[in-house]
This record gives C-alpha cells, sequence and structure tokens, in this order.
C-alpha cells in the first residue's frame, strides 16, 4: 500500500462504548464542534479522525431506521395475517348464510307450489316414479338379434311403392291436421 494511501478505521471497544453511549444519550446528529471535542476525547483510545465520528454516527441512524422499518413491516404482516383469517372467517359465514338462504328460498317456493298444486304435485312425482320403469323392448328376451342388411336389395318398384305409400301417409296425416 502506498503511503499516501488512507487505511480503513477500526474502532477499539472502548471507543464504540463511548460513541454507543453518547448516542443512546441523545446526541444523534453532532455538529462541527461537538464532532472536534468527540475526535479528541476519543483519541486517548486509540487512532481517529473527524470524518470517523461524523460517519459513525451517520451510519449509526441509517442501522436505527432501517431495524424500525423491518419492526414496522413484521408488525405490519402480523395485522395482515390477522386481518386474512378475519376475512376468510367472516366469507365462510357470508357462504354458509348464502347457503341457508338458497334452502330457504326453495323451501319456500316448494311450499308454494304445494299450496298452489296440492295433490297433483304428488301425482306427477308418482307418475314419474312409474315412468322410470324399465320399458320391456329393454328387457334381455329369449329372442336372438336379427341382423339386418347393410344395403338391402330390392326391386325398384317395391322401393317406389314404399316410397309413395309413406308419402300419401304424411300428406293424408297433414290434412287431418290442418282442418
Amino acid at each position: 500500500m502506498s503511503p499516501a494511501a488512507s487505511t480503513r478505521w477500526c474502532p477499539t471497544p472502548e471507543q464504540l462504548m463511548i460513541l454507543e453511549e453518547m448516542y443512546r444519550g441523545g446526541i444523534k446528529t453532532p455538529n462541527a464542534t461537538q464532532i472536534q471535542q468527540i475526535t479528541a476525547h476519543l483519541s486517548l483510545y486509540g487512532k481517529i479522525e473527524g470524518k470517523n465520528v461524523f460517519y459513525w454516527f451517520q451510519n449509526h441512524k441509517a442501522r436505527d431506521r432501517q431495524k424500525l422499518r423491518r419492526k414496522l413491516c413484521r408488525q405490519q404482516q402480523q395485522q395482515l395475517q390477522h386481518l386474512e383469517g378475519l376475512l376468510e372467517e367472516a366469507s365462510n359465514q357470508v357462504i354458509n348464510n348464502t347457503k341457508k338462504m338458497d334452502n330457504f328460498y326453495v323451501e319456500a317456493e316448494m311450499d308454494k307450489w304445494m299450496k298452489i298444486y296440492g295433490n297433483y304435485a304428488t301425482d306427477y312425482t308418482m307418475m314419474m316414479d312409474v315412468a322410470q320403469e324399465v320399458p320391456p323392448c329393454c328387457i334381455n328376451s329369449t329372442k336372438p338379434l336379427k341382423t339386418l342388411e347393410l344395403f338391402p336389395i330390392k326391386s325398384t318398384t317395391s322401393f317406389r311403392d314404399e316410397c309413395s305409400t309413406s308419402k300419401s301417409l304424411i300428406t293424408s296425416s297433414t290434412m287431418a291436421t290442418n282442418y
């Protein structure tokens, strides 16, 4: 290292103790005169310059602000977590109350419907239960299934007869419904 280069200041334990006592005592931003007096006093315990005293107070204030910020952030996070818990609990209550209101509304509508239609409602539900029975065509029978031809070969005359018969049936049924 060249003789012109300066070395970093390493405060002695005594210097640190005195600086911290002054800081706790209320000296946060010493003026130029105070810095000279503090430097003279601390030089009894080791090598020190005025700039070291100035920067020590600046850095100490910055560290205190940073600690305060962290503490406030932790408190704010705890409050937010508490509020999130309250919000979740409140939303669950809203959901439960909404379900209760939905059930109440459905029951009220059913009661209203039963008052209007009375026994017809029970007759309808009974009819629907009967209609849900399996129709006979879907029950397995002993008759084997018949395989149909993919392209049945028929004479063209019989096909025309079938078409004309179905057309006449459609026409006659349409005429009957229109009159």
